[in-house]
Parts: C-alpha cells; sequence; structure tokens
C-alpha cells in the first residue's frame, strides 16, 4: 500500500510541474518586446530597435489604429489619430530576424 501512494505522489508531483512549467512559459514574443522602443504622442508612433539590432524595413509592419508612414533601418513611423491599439514590429541583427513582435501602444 505504502508503495502505491508512494508512486501516486511522485506521479502527482510530476504532472504538477509539467503544469506548472507550461503555464509560465513565456509566449512566442516573450522577451523580444525588450528588443523594441515605442513613443506615442498625440496619435504620432515612432517605433526603434534597441542596438545592435534594426528595423526590418522589408517586413510588414502595420499598426492595428493607424498608418504606416515610413520604415527605415533606424525606426518605423506611424500615423493615427490616438495613442492607443498594437504595433506589429519586425527586428533583424546581421541574419537573425524577429517578428511580428506585438507591442502595446500607449
Amino acid at each position: 500500500m505504502m508503495r502505491v501512494s508512494k508512486a501516486f505522489g511522485s506521479v502527482f508531483a510530476v504532472a504538477a510541474a509539467i503544469v506548472s512549467m507550461t503555464t509560465s512559459s513565456p509566449s512566442s514574443a516573450g522577451g523580444d518586446e525588450s528588443l523594441i522602443q515605442l513613443s506615442c504622442s498625440g496619435g504620432a508612433v515612432t517605433v526603434t530597435a534597441v542596438k545592435p539590432w534594426h528595423a526590418n524595413k522589408a517586413a510588414p509592419w502595420k499598426w492595428d489604429k493607424g498608418a504606416k508612414v515610413s520604415v527605415d533601418d533606424d525606426a518605423a513611423k506611424f500615423k493615427g489619430d490616438k495613442c492607443e491599439g498594437t504595433v506589429k514590429a519586425f527586428v533583424c541583427n546581421g541574419d537573425q530576424c524577429k517578428g511580428p513582435i506585438a507591442i502595446a501602444v500607449k
């Protein structure tokens, strides 16, 4: 009887650990948000990459509450009515690229 309860306890502990790890895992963007800096004033959004990263100007940048004005290696610029919504950003460092990275506009 004691062997069964020890085995059951071990199985329960392993299952709890697996559930804990999967529920606390970051999303696919995870820490990628730290690669981006975003500023917004009066509906004008500027998104820059943290060095050594740079904006991927070939990627499909989007802001769900405004229009894209320009994208170059330094920054992506958008214009909208106010500072809200989400920007989908794309950055590169050498041959390593990441995106879309969803960033809340505030």
